[in-house]
């Protein structure tokens, strides 16, 4: 009985979805500004003894017409329900002025004793020529037995009352014998029978438990009340599936309704697992927890400067799932926030607090491409162009183009903000101190101090030329005194003694 009711509702269910289809379809054409759609004069739940006589009508002009009648409680071999009857001809179609074509169908059905679906089919040219299809589906009751109640599977409907209470409700079909003798009011007429198991995947984890809840029926709306607590189940997905039985115990079609229980908000909490210095990127963690397996959540993202504007999360900045990655060019006082909503709507708001650090800028400075360092002596020739550049110095990528240089010569400020100094620019005699202060829009700053010498080479040269003449004046006087020794040892008469022999 379970597997017809089953192939019954999905049946039922597609034709729906089939004529769903057909609407959208038509909708799109040119000539129309409204939806093709097969109508039904009757209502659901009517019943036909010896003859089944409907009417209806068409919104277009359809060209090729059908129909069907299923038995909803007798399935096949291939678990849909079983095709008791079909033809390929209405019996009349006949247009009126409003555009309108009223149709009438006429069948035998003597033989047959059903709670049936009546399918009405019909096709017509659509856009590009290919055939569109329509169908719209009625709920019948033929012979004088074998009638059941029938729940309209498209009916199904919930809604949260508070945070533990539910409302389902749906439309009944009952057949005629049973309404004539059906005491309308809260608890009587119908046994309910539900089982309800946990089913994040519209699959049940485990056995399913059966539930014994209150109902009302007024008119043909069954609404059913559903109270978590009185369950005792936790927070998550669960599956209810509801049949009917009347006063006479014929048994309804088996229909689902997947509620989300959640009666508590979900936990929340951000981290950074780094410190954050500004243009360097950074992730920055939201764990969230709603306690129960595929819960559905919503995640929204506000980042506020130190100005206190703020914006939404950039594409770019989403790194995976609950997790950021935020590159933040100004240093200060940051607020992340992150609100979160889950399916029982519960909101959630957490922020985080985060301070930017400032990078220092460091002086890359170099004289005519020699590198230069604190406390350097340097030296140039006088008269020779040289030049001192800083444009290498290092900064964040959103300080580097508004770097101020400041120029010192001898403690002196000079009226020069480039990053570059040369001789065209100052006039340097003897030694001097060259200081540079470079600093960016957060007054963070860094400075180097050297000396620098001119023709320090030049005056080395004036000394070895100055010894070279002293040396050569020395040398002069000394060989003029050694002419004048020699001059007087060649007019002197020198006596030599003889020797005198021994003999």
């Amino acid at each position: 009985m379970a597997r017809s009711l089953v192939g019954a509702t999905l049946l039922i269910s597609f034709l729906l979805l089939a004529g769903n289809l057909a609407l959208i379809s038509g909708a799109t054409e040119t000539d129309t500004n409204y939806p093709k759609s097969i109508d039904f004069e009757n209502t659901d739940g009517i019943n036909f003894v010896e003859t089944l006589n409907l009417n209806g009508s068409m919104n277009f002009d359809g060209y090729n017409h059908s129909w069907k009648i299923f038995d909803l409680f007798d399935l096949g071999s291939s678990d849909e329900p079983e095709l008791l009857l079909s033809g390929q001809y209405l019996d009349s179609i006949v247009p009126n002025d409003a555009g309108i074509w009223e149709w009438n169908l006429v069948v035998n059905i003597s033989s047959l004793n059903c709670t049936c679906s009546v399918v009405v089919s019909s096709s017509s040219n659509g856009t590009m020529g290919q055939e569109e299809a329509y169908s719209s589906s009625l709920i019948v009751y033929l012979g004088e037995s074998g009638h059941h109640p029938y729940i309209l599977y498209e009916s199904i409907s919930n809604l949260k009352i508070d945070q533990t209470n539910y409302l389902v409700t749906f439309t009944v079909i009952t057949p005629q014998e049973a309404l004539d003798e059906l005491a309308i009011s809260t608890n009587q007429g119908f046994i309910l029978d539900s089982n309800y198991c946990q089913a994040p995947s519209n699959v049940c984890l485990d056995n399913t438990m059966i539930a014994n809840l209150n109902y009302t029926y007024i008119g043909d709306k069954l609404t059913i009340s559903i109270d978590q607590d009185a369950l005792l189940i936790n927070d998550g997905f669960w599956m209810f599936d509801f049949s009917l039985k009347d006063q006479f115990l014929r048994e309804s079609n088996t229909v689902y309704s997947t509620l989300v229980l959640d009666d508590t908000p979900p936990s929340v909490s951000l981290t950074i697992n780094s410190d954050i210095q500004e243009s360097e990127s950074f992730l920055v963690y939201a764990y969230v927890d709603d306690f129960f397996i595929g819960s559905q959540l919503s995640l929204t993202w506000t980042i506020t400067d130190p100005s206190g504007n703020s914006r939404g999360l950039l594409e770019q900045e989403a790194y995976h799932n609950s997790t950021i990655e935020l590159v933040l060019d100004e240093s200060g006082y940051w607020d992340i926030q992150i609100l979160v909503r889950d399916s029982a709507n519960f909101i959630v708001v957490e922020n985080l607090t985060v301070r930017v650090e400032n990078i220092i800028p460091i002086i890359d400075l170099d004289l005519n491409g020699l590198s230069v360092s604190q406390g350097d002596e340097l030296f140039v020739t006088g008269g020779s162009p040289w030049s001192l550049n800083a444009s290498d110095s290092f900064d964040t990528t959103n300080d580097i183009g508004t770097l101020h240089f400041e120029w010192y010569m001898d403690g002196v400020k000079l009226d020069i903000s480039s990053h570059t100094l040369s001789s065209n620019d100052i006039q340097i005699e003897g030694t001097s101190e060259i200081s540079l202060v470079i600093s960016d829009d957060d007054s963070a700053s860094d400075s180097l101090s050297f000396t620098l010498s001119v023709n320090q080479v030049n005056q080395d040269q004036s000394s070895s030329k100055t010894i070279i003449i002293v040396g050569s004046g020395f040398f002069v006087i000394a060989l003029v005194v050694g002419l004048i020794v020699y001059s007087r040892r060649d007019t002197s008469t020198i006596e030599v003694h003889k020797w005198n022999s021994k003999n």
